[in-house]
């Protein structure tokens, strides 16, 4: 972490309107980050007029966790269609790409704090704060945190640990790093107990996901790259859950398409085993892959990572990931096809 250029990142901040703006549907990551970035800069600067943009708003998780712990101020908190100030800078906050901004997507100055191993927004970044091999962006803000010397309430420094505990999967990505952080984050007063306890309490699903689920099985398409299956499913919420869930039940790379503004949203999931053999951040450059080949933009993780493309036939999506496989693999291979492709174009 000693490479942050943190110093750099705080004496850009001037006074003035903050804008800091998240990934669409914002993880408890991306939450976390963002809410606590907004109480560093207010607390340095000495300013109330810093606001978060959650495009989308944020999902049920993140929801749960803030009413907990009683952290989200309305008043600084905007869905990106209910936000009409002006701001003087903007800071992306754990994006990787410029169509998850929301109708921010064409922002050309903008500072980043960010963790994605693949991300197509660190080129334009006047300032940023990026590191790759931090498993989540609550560990960079927490760093950030650490070196301010802003001193937060504890229901921040829980938050943060919450954040680390979601994408780093219950520390089962997590580094010496990433344990170094969350020690201090608990000296500091962090409640890391309750942080685990939030996380695993939502153990029965919501009704809308238990359906969600049931319908990208119900549609599944299933094929095979030389020895890996990879499933597509179309469905318009909850993908990440559910290709999560598909993983557990034997897929290597899961894949699910929803309808968004003449074109898809691409959600991608890999097996940690697989990105492990494969020796690269797959789903990172999947996504990439048929951003630049279809139009759009996507970028992400290794194991997780989502695209936002402008084509509007799902048969395009279904060709362009057989030809990133085939060269990779050597071969593409239908195993049943299922009713996803049918259900994408009814659709479209």
């Amino acid at each position: 972490m000693a490479d942050l250029n943190v110093d750099k990142f705080l004496s850009s901040l001037t006074r003035g309107t903050h804008c800091l703006i998240t990934h669409r549907n914002a993880d408890l990551d991306a939450v976390a980050s963002a809410l606590t970035l907004r109480e560093i800069i207010s607390k340095k600067m000495y300013v109330d007029d810093v606001y978060v943009i959650f495009p989308d708003g944020m999902d049920s998780l993140s929801k749960f966790f803030l009413n907990s712990l009683d952290v989200l101020n309305s008043h600084y908190t905007y869905v990106d269609s209910d936000f009409h100030k002006c701001c003087d800078f903007y800071v992306v906050v754990d994006a990787a790409s410029n169509e998850q901004l929301g109708r921010f997507s064409d922002l050309e100055t903008y500072s980043l704090v960010d963790h994605h191993e693949v991300n197509t927004l660190i080129d334009k970044a006047e300032i940023k704060l990026y590191d790759p091999k931090r498993k989540s962006t609550s560990e960079i803000v927490a760093y950030l945190a650490l070196k301010s010397g802003v001193e937060l309430s504890d229901r921040y420094y829980t938050l943060l640990i919450g954040g680390i505990l979601y994408d780093s999967r219950s520390l089962y990505l997590a580094d010496e790093v990433t344990f170094s952080i969350l020690s201090e984050l608990i000296r500091l007063g962090g409640n890391y107990v309750r942080a685990r306890n939030l996380l695993t309490r939502r153990t029965s699903l919501d009704y809308s996901e238990r359906i969600a689920r049931l319908k990208g099985m119900s549609r599944l398409g299933i094929y095979k790259a030389g020895k890996y299956l990879i499933v597509i499913t179309c469905i318009g919420a909850y993908e990440g859950n559910t290709l999560r869930s598909l993983l557990d039940n034997g897929a290597d790379v899961a894949v699910a398409l929803a309808h968004r503004d003449g074109g898809f949203r691409v959600t991608i999931r890999v097996s940690e085993e697989v990105v492990d053999e494969l020796g690269r951040p797959l789903a990172g450059l999947l996504a990439t892959y048929l951003a630049n080949k279809l139009g759009g933009s996507g970028g992400g993780h290794s194991s997780a990572s989502g695209s936002i493309i402008k084509c509007g036939k799902a048969e395009e999506v279904l060709r362009a990931l057989e030809s990133y496989f085939r060269s990779l693999m050597g071969n593409f291979k239908i195993v049943d096809e299922g009713r996803w492709l049918e259900e994408c174009s009814q659709h479209g």
